[in-house]
């Protein structure tokens, strides 16, 4: 589903009724590199699984999930703990950068380790407010590259919360001249599954783990 101005501006004048905070800056390209688990820096293009930080009750990894009667577009969810879930890679705003660095706009995109159920993007975004619970969801269909205004929703970013240990934001900064809200993402749930959502307090802490194989390869292992 392509994003469009009108929905942007919807997404915008809904989000300006909920006590958030402003951002009108732009992507600093010298920012500092984000590590995965290894110490080494995280590579556009490159997969990797995206796993909570607090062990037990705090869960486990991120995966694609289907809420009941809403299976499409799938949205992000959170596994168990002891399960990785479903890796991701991130594509920069600026194409040019092959690594990805802190506070700056990244796509998020999981690499589907099954068949396609749905025909939507694995591509994170912004979407499916939920008036009862008060939250924005993060699901997916979003779109991959083209930063600018019909992409806003599209563009999360990464912020350092300890040493290995990092938090997702949506704070988007692709469109110059788009007032775009500041909001670090949490897990809640609803009712059915342990979900993502914008928050106005703190974010939940995650860290990057790289997988061995490419995501060619594990693409070619999903189609054949």
């Amino acid at each position: 589903m392509k994003t469009t101005t009108a929905p942007v501006f919807l997404l915008f004048i809904i989000f300006s009724i909920t006590p958030s905070s402003f951002s009108f800056g732009v992507a600093n390209t010298t920012n500092a590199p984000v590590l995965d688990s290894d110490g080494n820096e995280v590579q556009t293009g490159t997969p990797y699984y995206v796993v909570s930080s607090i062990w037990g009750a705090g869960g486990g990894g991120l995966a694609l999930g289907r809420p009941s009667g809403k299976p499409c577009p799938e949205v992000v969810t959170q596994r168990r703990s002891g399960d990785d879930g479903i890796p991701v890679i991130f594509s920069n705003s600026d194409s040019n950068d092959g690594v990805v660095r802190l506070s700056s706009d990244v796509n998020i995109e999981f690499i589907s380790l099954r068949p396609k159920l749905c025909r939507t993007t694995t591509v994170w975004k912004v979407d499916d407010y939920d008036h009862s619970a008060g939250k924005w969801w993060v699901i997916t269909d979003g779109v991959k590259g083209n930063p600018g205004a019909n992409t806003l929703t599209s563009w999360f970013r990464i912020e350092k919360a300890s040493h290995f240990d990092y938090a997702l934001k949506y704070c988007p900064a692709v469109c110059g001249t788009c007032p775009a809200l500041c909001n670090e993402i949490m897990r809640a749930t609803d009712g059915e599954m342990m979900r993502l959502a914008l928050t106005t307090g703190r974010g939940w802490p995650f860290f990057f783990k790289k997988l061995k194989k490419s995501a060619m390869e594990i693409q070619q292992v999903v189609h054949n």
